[in-house]
């Protein structure tokens, strides 16, 4: 029994490997419920995770990653620090090798941002990326990937602010885009329509699917082929939303029905994974 054990894990193993093939960058959208974690592998096998869900999340992801065989992760990148994001962060960092963590600046008081800052201080040899407001930063790998990261624009955003101070990452492979918009509400989604370049092939659709006043707008300038949203029954995504963004041509997932899903682009074109 033990023997036929270790042989469906590596079966299960290698058809994972094999869901993008050379040349192919890889992004895993995983299922936190109401919660955000993405993992991007670059056709080199550059690892960057965008956030780590709950804190519950977190304890899943590292136990998914130790059974893939994923040891370590390039970048870590934190959008915000509401628990549905930075929640695993301790977690990723005590158990899994992190060579560098980017996240925002500014004032937060949560156990869960404590929990993230404490694991951070007590990692050894990782490199910290603070983005200010108003800075942004590039990154490219030596296979073609491009990421940009913009920080929010303003110190203050009034009453329920936290969300947008969310960092926003855009990706590019070849001629394939990528957008990461975090929890984006309507303040910061009109800065990130102000900032251009909103266009991609992929969108990880923020703020959980909800409708917001900047929402047609920001869509329509991203018109995505791909979307995926991270809803749950309890609070599922605006029905108004995804009928707006299939009109638009875009596939619509979510972890509410459809789970994980792997996205896999050529370069050329996105398509996601059986």
């Amino acid at each position: 029994m033990k023997k036929i054990a270790v042989m469906i894990l590596m079966l299960a193993l290698l058809l994972s490997a094999s869901l993008a093939a050379a040349g192919e960058l890889r992004v895993d959208f995983y299922d936190m419920g109401k919660a955000d974690a993405m993992l991007i592998t670059t056709p080199d096998g550059v690892r960057i995770l965008i956030d780590t869900g709950t804190n519950k999340g977190g304890k899943a992801l590292v136990e998914r990653f130790e059974k893939e065989g994923i040891r370590e992760i390039d970048t870590l990148i934190i959008t915000h620090y509401d628990k549905d994001h930075v929640g695993g962060a301790d977690k990723i960092l005590e158990d899994v090798t992190v060579k560098q963590v980017i996240m925002p600046v500014y004032d937060k008081e949560s156990k869960q941002h404590t929990q993230f800052m404490e694991a951070l201080e007590a990692a050894a040899d990782v490199k910290t990326i603070p983005m200010e407001i108003g800075s942004q930063m590039s990154m490219q790998s030596g296979d073609g990937v491009t990421m940009s990261i913009t920080a929010a624009q303003k110190k203050s955003y009034g009453k329920d602010e936290e969300n947008d101070f969310s960092l926003a990452v855009r990706m590019a492979y070849g001629d394939t885009k990528f957008f990461f918009a975090g929890d984006a509400e309507a303040p910061r989604q009109k800065e990130l329509l102000m900032e251009g370049d909103v266009a991609c092939d992929v969108l990880k659709v923020p703020y959980h699917g909800r409708l917001v006043s900047t929402t047609p707008a920001f869509l329509e300038a991203a018109r995505p082929k791909i979307a995926y949203i991270t809803d749950d029954e309890e609070d599922p995504a605006n029905e108004a939303l995804i009928q707006y963004l299939e009109q638009l041509g875009a596939k619509v997932y979510s972890s509410r029905e459809d789970g994980d899903i792997t996205v896999i682009s050529d370069g050329q074109q996105v398509r996601t994974a059986e």
